[in-house]
């Protein structure tokens, strides 16, 4: 759905992701249903959830600028998972979307690529699309 940089924010000395989306016409309902999602996912503050800082577009193209999480996505993750770090995990999902749900936001992508594993071993859901 598009395309995600590492890039240093020059104003506050922190690195961030920026995720320029593809295929959303200025004009068109789909740059509405982004600035209405992207609002709704900003407001959301849960430690299992990537942080948003900025939205905006470039000419005609939206981007989203969020926490930059190192690590790994689940996907890359080697199996088989140890039971107690796939309990870890799976807790961690779930009080994300729970916290989400609380608010009203369904993640309409959720799939392994989008959750990530930190160094330091905490769990993050990306990408709510």
């Amino acid at each position: 759905m598009g395309a995600v940089f590492l890039c240093d924010d020059m104003q506050l000395y922190r690195r961030v992701a920026v995720k320029f989306l593809k295929n959303v016409e200025v004009d068109s309902g789909g740059r509405d249903r982004f600035w209405t999602e992207a609002r709704a996912i900003a407001r959301l503050s849960h430690p299992n959830i990537v942080t948003i800082y900025r939205v905006g577009q470039v000419r005609t193209i939206p981007y989203l600028a969020s926490e930059f999480v190192e690590g790994k996505s689940l996907d890359k993750r080697t199996l088989p998972v140890p039971l107690k770090e796939l309990l870890h995990i799976a807790l961690g999902i779930a009080q994300g979307l729970a916290v989400a749900h609380r608010h009203g936001i369904l993640h309409r992508d959720l799939k392994p690529a989008n959750i990530m594993l930190t160094a330091s071993g905490d769990v993050k859901i990306l990408d709510f699309g």
